[in-house]
Parts: structure tokens; C-alpha cells; sequence
């Protein structure tokens, strides 16, 4: 019996609205989800390097400030011409010590310069500059970015990009307490410029991405070439300082996923607090979900198509094509699925991995030693810390390029996951510092483990044309009572490591089980 044409029409029309109600339902379902789920982790992974990035500009000036201090109390007021040139060759040393140096030099309390870096400005009047005056008042000053005033026309002479400085600066005092002078030194802005080029490499996944650092009073100090030096004219969200990370519209128009993090005045840093903001276009950070979306409207359309010829064709064919086409729809909507997995992976192996080495990040460090942490509290068990750092890695760099400086810690980080175990902790903490963990290990212990590190490493060579050479390393020991914070262990490890520096590197240094805690 033949179906009239109207019946058939009618067929056709419910079958096909029900097909493409149904396929609106479920892509706009799948669709939010998979919003939501790359919202969060790509918000998460831009948080996380606007961390690394707050924790390498801090630790960069924490670290110049420690070779201030160290360097005034090595010094004296020079009262002969040998002390003066005594005085000159430590300036000297210091300045060599860390490219990024522009400047250092030696004032007498009345501002002149009495002993510089490559003599320049020695005898100049410094005494209306904020880090000569600061430095008066204060233990020590870190001051903001700022364009160089007398240094301009003598490093810059063939007028290229200004020179922009940050300055660092301490008091020189003699053994009774009276101050004699100020050691000041400027620090060419390219070094937070090299952060912002790292952190960049590390967000390739994530195109169109910035990263932009904010002065504390809210002058956009790096970023995209139309930003610097403007203000940041837009309001964060609270949501993003909160958190970390949130969706906001900017004044241009535009929606982004912004990361956030912001250096903070603590009893180890008194300086700028600058912000960082990482950011990328909501529409390139939601792609895959615009890629889902099209391809749920099209097998949506085909749905109703073919709902709509079943309609024509026979009521009672409905069953089969209907199970075929859904389960076409849903296989399609579970590769998608997998493929959003398979990226969240590669997001969250960005967010917990040092991108050139393969090891956990500082993040992932401190995530990790709070679950070694309860388990060492629960059990009973030892833990010790070690904070490594490779000896001269600047002259490698200098000599043989940054690419032979990232095989070297390539290979150093090898050697690590060869030399340690599975449950012990290690991660890549800064340029050239490392940090592990070692489960169930005293200070004497890891202390040997690190001698055995050392001699390993050491006698490796490394090729650079016609040239080999090795690298050594030096370290500090500490034990770890588990009822005490990482930060006081990392801190304790780290002056050992110092200690270490001192005592001419190569060489571990290690704290007694007790004196960890």
C-alpha cells in the first residue's frame, strides 16, 4: 500500500526537526563542557608561567642583591693605593660575575665615584640618584625600571634602543657600624627581557599568546611592542587576581584568558612588585571548541537528513539507521573528546615540566613535596633536600653559546634520573639551579649521593668545535623535618649552597641530620 505524499511529507518534517533538535541538544552540551574544560586548564597553564616568570624576576634580583651584600662586607675603605686597587680588582670581579651587569661601582658618602667597573663614571657625582640616597637610609635598595641618565651616551653610544636599568645598591660600613660609602650597581633590563623570551618558548602550543609586565605603578614595562611603556588600561577582574587566572574583555575590544601573578614584598625582597600577565585571545584558546562545534553541526545536518528520509522512506525502517547515524555521531563526538584529552596532557605536562629538561618545575616541586611531606609525617620516615647549581655557567654561555649552556643542562638532568630514584623529587628550579628531594635519605646520605652526582658529571665532556671542556657543580645538603615547611628547607639548603659558592664550588656541602630542621 502506498504512503500518501502529504503523510509522507508530514514524515519527513517531524522526523527531520527531531533530528536536528536532538543534534542541536548534544552539540551544545558537548560543546560547553569542552568550553569550560579548556578554559580551566588553559587559564591554569598561562597562571603557571606568569608564576615561573614572578619567581625568575625575583629570584634574579634576590640573587643580585646577595652579590651586593657579599661583595660590601669583603670591603673596606681604601686608605693606600694598594687598597684602592685592591678594591678596584674586587669591583671588577663582581661585575664579571653576571652578564647582565651594566654598571657597578664604589661612592664615598659624599656621592663621588671612587672606584667603578671598567672605570666608567669614576669620579662622577652620584649623589642625586635614588640608590646612592636610598642606600644611606635603608639596608639596601632595589629600585624600579628606569632609562639610563649618565650611562646612555657612554654604553649606547651609536643611539640603539634606550638603555633601561634597575637598580641595586647597599651601604659600605666599617667594622664599627659608620658608613663610608655606597656599592651601587645598574642591571641592564635585557636580563628580564631573556625571562620574558624563555617564558615565551614554553607557550608554542598556545598561539598569540603575550606576556606583559606591569610596574607598580601600572606602566606596562615589557610586552608586545604597542604596549611598552604604556599604562594598562585595563582593570583585572578580582576573579583574576584571586585565582590566578579568569576570562576578561580589555579595552580593545577583544576577550582573553589571562594568567596572573605578581612579585610581592617579603622579608627576603623589598623591592618593585611588579605584575605579570600572560594572555591569549579567548577565540584561539577555544579553537578545538569552534572545530568540535562545526563538525557537530555537520553530522547535525546529516542526522536530520537522514531522519527526515527515514520519515519518507517507511516508518518501520526508523530503528536501524537511526542506531547507525547516532552511533557515527557519537564516535565523532568521542574522538573529539579524545583529542581535548590528549591536549589537556600536553597542557598539564606544561604546566608541571621544565620545557628544555624534561624535569618537574618549581610548581610541580612544591605540589609533589607536600604529598612526600604527609607520607615522610605518617611514616617516620627521612627526607633530605639538596639545592645544586652548576659552577660558571655564564662563561659557557659567554664562550660557547646558550645552545651548548642548554646541553649541558640537558645532560646534567640526565645524569639526575640515572643517579636517583623514581620516588626521590627533582626539578628544575631556575636558569641553572636545581632542586631535589630524596625520599628516606639523611644529610649524609644524599650528601654522597650528590659526591657520586658530582664525579659523574664532571667527567663528562662536552664538544664546542675544537674544544672540549666539563662542568662541575657544587651543592648544599640539608635534612628535612617534616614538621617544618619545604620554604625554611629550601632556604637552609640554599645558604649551604652558598657556603658551597664560597668555598671556591666544585664541592658539596652538608648540614648534620639535626641541624635540618
Amino acid at each position: 500500500m502506498l504512503v500518501p505524499v502529504n503523510l509522507k511529507i508530514r514524515w519527513f518534517v517531524i522526523y527531520a526537526g527531531f533530528g536536528l533538535l536532538l543534534s542541536i541538544i548534544i552539540t551544545a552540551i558537548v560543546t560547553q563542557a569542552a568550553t569550560r574544560q579548556i578554559q580551566q586548564q588553559v587559564g591554569l597553564s598561562l597562571a603557571n608561567v606568569a608564576q615561573q616568570v614572578s619567581y625568575q624576576l625575583e629570584r634574579g634580583m634576590i640573587e643580585r642583591l646577595r652579590d651586593m651584600q657579599t661583595a660590601s662586607r669583603l670591603m673596606s675603605r681604601p686608605q693606600t693605593e694598594q687598597q684602592q686597587e685592591q678594591l678596584s680588582r674586587l669591583v671588577e670581579a663582581v661585575f664579571e660575575s653576571y652578564d647582565a651587569y651594566a654598571w657597578i661601582g664604589v661612592t664615598d658618602t659624599n656621592g663621588r665615584v671612587i672606584v667603578s667597573a671598567k672605570d666608567v663614571l669614576e669620579g662622577a657625582d652620584v649623589s642625586r640618584r635614588p640608590w646612592f640616597e636610598q642606600a644611606l637610609q635603608q639596608p639596601y635598595y632595589i629600585g624600579d625600571v628606569h632609562g639610563a641618565l649618565l650611562l646612555e651616551k657612554i654604553l649606547n653610544p651609536e643611539g640603539n634602543e634606550p638603555l633601561r636599568f634597575v637598580d641595586v645598591s647597599v651601604p659600605l660600613q666599617t667594622a664599627d657600624g659608620q658608613i663610608w660609602g655606597v656599592l651601587g650597581s645598574h642591571l641592564n633590563w635585557q636580563w628580564a627581557e631573556q625571562v620574558e623570551r624563555q617564558a615565551m618558548a614554553s607557550l608554542q602550543s598556545l598561539p598569540g599568546t603575550d606576556i606583559l609586565l606591569v610596574s607598580s605603578e601600572n606602566q606596562i614595562l615589557l610586552g608586545p611592542d604597542n604596549l611598552q611603556e604604556q599604562p594598562l588600561a585595563t582593570q583585572l577582574n578580582p576573579q583574576v587576581t584571586a585565582r590566578g587566572w579568569d576570562v576578561q574583555q580589555w579595552i580593545d575590544g577583544n576577550q582573553y584568558l589571562v594568567g596572573y601573578a605578581k612579585i610581592k614584598s617579603s622579608s627576603d625582597y623589598r623591592g618593585p612588585e611588579w605584575q605579570i600577565i600572560v594572555r591569549q585571545p579567548i577565540e584561539l584558546a577555544l579553537q578545538p571548541v569552534s572545530e568540535l562545534r562545526w563538525q557537530a553541526a555537520w553530522i547535525g545536518l546529516a542526522v536530520a537528513l537522514t531522519f527526515a528520509l527515514v520519515g519518507w522512506i517507511s516508518a518501520g525502517r526508523i530503528a536501524r539507521p537511526f542506531a547507525d547515524l547516532n552511533l557515527r555521531l557519537e564516535q565523532e563526538v568521542k574522538e573529539r573528546t579524545e583529542q581535548l584529552r590528549e591536549k589537556n596532557k600536553a597542557l598539564q605536562k606544561l604546566a608541571t615540566t621544565d620545557s628544555l629538561t624534561g624535569l618537574l618545575n618549581r610548581r610541580a616541586l612544591f605540589t609533589q613535596a607536600e604529598k612526600l611531606q604527609a607520607q615522610a609525617k605518617r611514616h617516620g620516615q627521612a627526607l633530605a633536600v639538596v639545592m645544586l647549581d652548576l659552577d660558571h655557567f655564564k662563561q659557557v654561555n659567554d664562550r660557547y653559546g646558550h645552545a651548548m649552556g642548554d646541553e649541558v643542562l640537558v645532560a646534567l638532568a640526565d645524569e639526575v634520573r640515572r643517579q636517583f630514584r623514581d620516588t626521590d623529587i627533582c626539578a628544575r628550579t631556575g636558569g641553572e639551579e636545581f632542586t631535589l628531594i630524596l625520599d628516606g635519605s639523611s644529610a649524609a646520605d644524599a650528601a654522597a649521593k650528590l659526591e657520586q652526582l658530582s664525579s659523574a658529571f664532571k667527567s663528562k665532556q662536552f664538544t664546542s668545535g675544537d674544544e672540549q671542556f666539563s662542568v662541575s657543580l657544587s651543592a648544599g645538603v640539608i635534612a628535612w623535618d617534616p614538621e617544618h615547611s619545604l620554604d625554611k628547607a629550601l632556604d637552609a639548603a640554599d645558604k649551604l649552597l652558598y657556603q658551597a659558592k664560597q668555598k671556591g664550588r666544585d664541592c658539596v656541602v652538608a648540614a648534620s641530620d639535626t641541624s635540618a630542621s
